[in-house]
């Protein structure tokens, strides 16, 4: 199993390897690596030790500063140590000044010449440098590796710059060193490569975490990076301290990972190392954890004067010199291990000094200030600074972190009690505005059942969370008991009571039929009659509006342009925002998709200054919708996964992204994903009729597809149901096809009749273009049932060019294509190869390549002079090894297995698959299927 920085594992340096390769192998010469501690120089200089280039030389390699009562020339001496019997078999050519020797190392004394007589200190010492210089140089070409020569005896320093001022013919010597330790090298003349090591970018770091492990999370590689600050021997130990294997590795974990023992005891060695000034000032830093100034630092140091100690800290690597004044931990793994290390008392004082500080300044950001005087242990403060910190953020529109100031205080068990309703109240509020998440309902839930409330908070609390758990959570049922509830206590509190029934009004909501979504709006009206709140008339007018569009209403069009274009107060301007974006929902439930853009558009210009979670959010979903519907496929299931990380993966808000993904899926012919992704999005859209109504079709589709007619039979009836029980027929436009289509395929033809009526009846009246061509594409199934395929053929291309007209293309092309086949079987030749041959282009548009294959086998059928692709000899048609491959391919066996089966190397069974996808105009073989090849003589 790979382990990083021990492991055979080694990237993201392999430029400065080879520079450093190179000018080890061309002496004499030398090399110079600088970088920050723990940036990675030992082991880039134990990979140049090894390396393969240098197996014929002698590599003298030894770190300075590594023992704990250090000799003169100690690291010289360990070098000369570890290849004692290299240098004894030369001795015999040693001249007598390496007898000198003898002292420093008394291991060499049996065939070292003599000890100098009669000579003084200087002269040995001298001797010294002399004998050390001759055995390096008298055993045949060698590399001198010193790492951590910032660390060096005085002597071994002279030793080194002596040597860089006059090379040694036969050596090559490579130094690291800090870059910003007390010593440096000396940049002299004869120095061939001056490398300097920066921390590894996060692209080096996932690069290394690949090669490590194997593919490593995108989202686990960044976390590690910003952890570390691509620091590599932290970044190795946290990364060890998480996992052995790339399944282990995941950004939840790596959050929840404590300092590692080794990082915590190098960070308490560097701490001893520097001085009580320097260690004063990296400890502010980690209590301050952000980036800050002399004047901060030295204040919550209590300290003055402290330039020295910062220039102290930054040579160490505990701090970083983000320059024009400002500096930080050296990572934020630093941070947390040092402040690990800070005693309580101290840890408490200077948070109670950064909170004062950062108080006093001319623009106190409200929330540090909060933060630094919980930890300081001042509840008062805290407090006080949490609500400035709120009203902020609601003010500048950042209504999430308002609600995840409010929660953080609520769940803080110190929390005084005089401010406990207050803030609950308030997160009430912030709530419906933001992205709920299921900890947070939990938590105003169990606000509500255990803490002592005034009726009129617990009121207010109650309605605000009905809103949240039906728009939201898609517990409607749950919403509106909470709505009742609240009204109870509201007293005369009529407005915020209001606000609760428009809630219920929207006709998607719940399973209750649409004319009870119209009566609660009813009496959200009759509640609010001499209100003169701007906000909750604009929002009763919205979602009257909404209502009437969401049923196709023909005449709600024309009140869409009463809104206000240029709303005067924010309110409102929300509540506009709000209206556009769920008239873009319900338009492009009924088809119109370009309406729904520009609606779409409207609204984002209205809230382009005002964040708002929620109404955003809201706003992708119908987008990724239409990005489906209208064929814009080459980046939906992207934007779709990117959606599913920013709401909460079980919440209502993404139930879209996931029906998006499942009907992609679905045109991909990725059965087993597509059913996983419709089943995910039903089970989180209990809250919307027409999100079911669509994950049902999906359903039914996926099992009609794999010729599961019964499961695909009772799918379709439980789907049908749920729109027959709301009483708005439009919402089934996808599903009455796949329903018409299995219940014929079971011989249920009147059933079908039946359900068509029963659908053409509910639609009737209605402005709904894509439940028109629904119908009409039923028609045509049922007209071809009856063997009256010409007819049959003229309704299917109608419904064809029906769906064109929305633009809906994928439906289309399915349309053209079953008029095609009618055309084929009526024998009207022209009009099938003229059917098929746009069904083919649209689908191979779409990028639904077994769709736009099964379509040109249709139209080669239809029309064999069809110009051909593919190698000469078998034109498009798969020779018999190809075919043989590929129907292997189809059972998901490996490369490898296939091999095995048919005596050929994995290599060869690959390019045989990939001229069969290339022939059958497949993208890759996950949509081989023994279905596709069944035909294929």
């Amino acid at each position: 199993m790979p382990t990083i920085g021990t492991a055979p594992v080694f990237v993201a340096r392999d430029t400065e390897l080879a520079e450093l390769v190179r000018v080890a192998s061309r002496p004499p010469s030398v090399a110079v690596v600088e970088g920050e501690p723990g940036v990675g120089r030992s082991r880039l200089l134990e990979e140049l030790a090894a390396h393969p280039v240098l197996a014929s030389r002698v590599v003298w390699s030894a770190r300075c500063g590594s023992f704990s009562r250090p000799c003169r020339l100690a690291p010289l001496v360990d070098a000369l140590l570890e290849k004692s019997a290299v240098a004894a078999a030369h001795a015999a050519g040693f001249s007598p000044v390496t007898g000198v020797l003898r002292r420093l190392i008394p291991e060499w004394s049996p065939w070292l010449p003599p000890f100098p007589e009669n000579a003084d200190a200087e002269t040995v010492r001298q001797q010294e440098f002399r004998a050390v210089r001759e055995v390096l140089t008298g055993c045949g070409p060698a590399v001198l590796v010193l790492d951590d020569v910032h660390c060096a005896d005085d002597d071994t320093w002279e030793f080194l710059r002596g040597l860089a001022a006059s090379p040694a013919a036969a050596l090559s010597v490579v130094v690291s060193a800090a870059i910003c330790g007390p010593r440096r090298f000396p940049p002299l003349r004869g120095t061939a490569a001056h490398l300097s090591l920066a921390a590894f970018t996060d692209v080096q770091v996932r690069t290394l975490l690949d090669a490590s492990f194997g593919r490593c999370a995108p989202d686990f590689a960044e976390a590690a990076h910003r952890r570390t600050s691509g620091i590599a021997v932290d970044l190795t130990a946290l990364v060890q301290s998480v996992g052995d294997t790339a399944e282990a590795l995941s950004a939840d974990r790596l959050a929840s990972a404590t300092v590692p023992p080794i990082v915590r005891s190098r960070v308490s060695g560097l701490m001893e190392a520097i001085g009580s000034a320097a260690r004063d000032v990296v400890r502010a830093a980690a209590v301050l954890g952000s980036p800050a100034g002399e004047p901060d630092l030295g204040a919550v140091a209590a300290s003055a004067g402290i330039d020295g100690a910062i220039t102290e800290a930054v040579e160490a690597g505990l701090l970083r010199d983000l320059g024009r004044g400002r500096y930080v931990a050296g990572s934020p793994l630093i941070a947390e291990a040092v402040y690990a290390l800070l005693p309580g008392p101290q840890r408490c004082a200077m948070h109670g000094r950064a909170a004062a500080r950062l108080a006093a300044s001319a623009e106190p950001f409200a929330s540090l200030i909060a933060r630094h005087a919980r930890l300081a242990g001042d509840i008062a403060a805290w407090t006080q600074w949490t609500g400035v910190a709120v009203d902020n953020a609601v003010e500048d529109g950042r209504t999430e972190e308002a609600s995840r100031l409010l929660e953080a205080a609520l769940r803080d068990p110190d929390l005084p009690r005089t401010a406990r309703e207050s803030f609950a109240v308030r997160l009430g509020r912030e709530l419906p505005r933001s992205i709920a998440h299921a900890g947070t309902v939990r938590l105003l839930r169990e606000i509500l059942r255990e803490w002592p409330l005034s009726k009129a908070a617990r009121g207010e609390i109650r309605v605000h969370l009905g809103q949240v758990l039906i728009n939201q959570v898609g517990k409607v049922e749950a919403g509106r008991l909470e709505i009742e509830l609240g009204a109870a206590d509201l007293g005369r509190r009529q407005a915020l009571l209001a606000r609760g029934l428009v809630t219920l009004a929207l006709p998607h909501i719940g399973t209750v039929p649409v004319e009870e979504n119209f009566r609660w709006l009813d009496e959200a009206e009759q509640v609010s009659k001499g209100e003169h709140d701007a906000g909750l008339l604009a929002a009763i007018t919205a979602n009257r509006l909404s209502a009437r569009m969401q049923i196709a209403d023909p005449e709600a069009w024309h009140e869409i342009a009463d809104l206000p274009r240029a709303p005067e107060s924010a309110e409102v301007c929300r509540q506009v925002a709000r209206t556009y974006i769920n008239l873009a929902d319900a338009v492009a439930w009924n088809g119109h998709y370009p309406v729904a853009r520009a609606y779409l558009a409207t609204a984002r210009r209205l809230i382009r200054d005002d964040h708002q979670p929620y109404l955003d959010a809201l706003a992708d979903g119908t987008e990724l919708r239409l990005d489906l519907a209208m064929g814009e496929w080459a980046s939906v299931a992207e934007k779709a996964r990117a959606m599913l990380t920013r709401v909460d993966k079980d919440g209502s808000l993404a139930a879209e992204p996931l029906l998006v993904l499942g009907w992609y899926e679905y045109g991909q012919h990725r059965p087993t994903a597509a059913l996983r992704s419709f089943d995910a999005a039903f089970a989180l859209s209990a809250g919307s009729v027409p999100v079911q109504a669509s994950a049902y079709a999906g359903r039914v589709a996926v099992h009609q597809a794999g010729k599961d007619l019964q499961a695909a039979r009772r799918l379709a009836e439980f789907g049908l149901e749920t729109v027959r029980r709301k009483n708005n027929w439009v919402w089934a436009a996808e599903l009455m096809p796949f329903a018409v289509r299995t219940m014929l395929g079971l011989g249920q033809h009147v059933e079908a009749r039946e359900l068509l009526a029963e659908f053409r009846q509910g639609i009737d009246g209605k402005d709904a273009p894509v439940a028109n061509a629904s119908a009409l594409l039923c028609r045509g199934m049922l007209t071809q049932a009856r063997g009256e395929t010409l007819a049959a053929g003229d309704l299917l291309q109608g419904a064809a060019q029906a769906y064109g007209a929305l633009p809906l293309p994928y439906f289309a092309a399915y349309a053209d294509e079953l008029a095609a086949g009618c055309f084929s079987e009526a024998g009207v030749r022209e009009r099938a190869v003229a059917s098929f041959t746009t069904a083919e282009t649209t689908y191979a548009r779409l990028g639904a390549a077994v769709d736009a294959l099964r379509c040109r086998r249709s139209l080669r059928r239809c029309d064999p002079e069809m110009p051909r692709r593919g190698r000469k000899g078998y034109g498009e048609a798969l020779s018999p090894r190809e075919l043989e491959v590929a129907r292997l391919a189809a059972q998901n066996l490996t490369n490898r297995e296939i091999g095995e089966r048919l005596f050929l190397s994995p290599r060869t069974v690959e390019i045989h698959v990939g001229r069969a996808l290339r022939k059958l105009g497949l993208p890759s073989r996950t949509v081989l299927t023994a279905d596709l090849l069944s035909d294929i003589p």
